[in-house]
């Protein structure tokens, strides 16, 4: 069974598809839930180790889809938000 998946990067106009694995994609769509989580949410959600969560995020930053960002509680948890080309994708 193919887990990845070709989208065209929307908001730079760009032609190149980005290949998605079936973790990024449950990973976009629950961040499409709420504004943001932070990745031991991500891996609660998903039943996933925060390792295998983390890796899918840093992933999906490298694409473009999310941001990644110092909490402003708590210094140790990173946020992590959609981007506006993950938001025109969803």
């Amino acid at each position: 069974m193919d887990t990845q998946r070709e989208v065209k990067h929307m908001s730079t106009g760009s032609q190149e598809p980005f290949l998605l694995t079936l973790r990024q994609r449950e990973v976009l769509m629950l961040l499409s839930r709420r504004q943001k989580w932070t990745v031991g949410e991500i891996a609660t959600a998903l039943g996933v180790s925060a390792p295998a969560a983390t890796k899918a995020v840093v992933r999906l930053e490298s694409k473009g889809f999310v941001s990644r960002s110092e909490n402003e509680m708590d210094r140790r948890r990173v946020d992590v938000r959609l981007t506006r080309a993950a938001t025109e994708i969803i």
